[in-house]
């Protein structure tokens, strides 16, 4: 009987998603071209907190010391790495122009919703790619806009933050932007659980099935307080920000 609920779940979550990604996608075809920045940021928020809603995850935000439920326009988002979904979470926290990969672009439907909803590229492996994207991140943050990226640079299963990559926070020096620290973490039951965290040698097909057949699950944004670039190195904000993160997730 337990077995045939886990199949039922399964299958209900997967037809539940299905449908979610293709609204997502006839909205970004359809819609988007028609309506203006705010109202395609407002689509992509529900958009994602629908997406998550079909995975079977509550989604939960924990303000930041000075009362803010988001991040604010013109800061650096930087964020832990846990899951495939940490990209939804952010999104339906407040929609961004996040930093991927460039082999996303190939990918079906997600590389199309990549495209459209303002995802920066980056191709790695090319000499000038950071140079490039560093250029691009730091205009739309001079622009009010909001950009992240993933500092680690790959997942975690959340119990410990990995090494930081200081490049990018280069973006938020050239800008003067201040960088905002958001701590994710996933639970199960009130408890803090690693089902969600692609990890080790799982494909993203069997990361997602886990997800789909576990039940009780939540994801937690949490906020922290802005750090300043001024007259600070890539290196120094970096180690700044870690330490911010550091202190949030024990």
């Amino acid at each position: 009987m337990s077995s045939l609920l886990t199949h039922l779940r399964l299958i209900c979550r997967a037809s539940y998603l299905l449908s979610t990604v293709c609204w997502g996608l006839i909205a970004v075809l359809v819609l988007y071209p028609f309506i203006n920045l705010e109202s395609q940021r407002a689509v992509k928020k529900a958009w994602s907190r629908q997406m998550l809603k079909a995975c079977g995850l509550d989604f939960r935000v924990e303000a930041s010391p000075e009362g803010l439920l988001e991040p604010q326009p013109g800061e650096l988002v930087v964020m832990n790495h846990i899951s495939f979904i940490d990209i939804l979470a952010l999104d339906a926290l407040r929609p961004v122009h996040f930093i991927a990969k460039s082999e996303i672009r190939a990918w079906p439907v997600i590389g199309t919703l990549c495209q459209r909803t303002g995802t920066i590229f980056i191709e790695r492996g090319k000499r000038h790619a950071v140079h490039d994207v560093l250029r691009v991140m730091a205009a739309e943050l001079s622009q009010g806009e909001v950009v992240s990226f993933f500092p680690e640079g790959t997942t975690s299963d959340g119990r410990q933050l990995l090494p930081f990559h200081a490049n990018l926070f280069e973006a938020a020096v050239r800008a003067g932007a201040a960088v905002r620290p958001v701590v994710i973490s996933y639970r199960q039951d009130g408890e803090v659980t690693t089902i969600p965290a692609f990890i080790d040698d799982l494909s993203l097909v069997d990361c997602a099935l886990v997800v789909f057949r576990a039940k009780g699950l939540s994801v937690t944004m949490r906020l922290l307080d802005r750090v300043p670039s001024d007259g600070l190195s890539r290196h120094e904000l970096a180690a700044r920000v870690r330490e911010a993160m550091h202190r949030g997730t024990s």
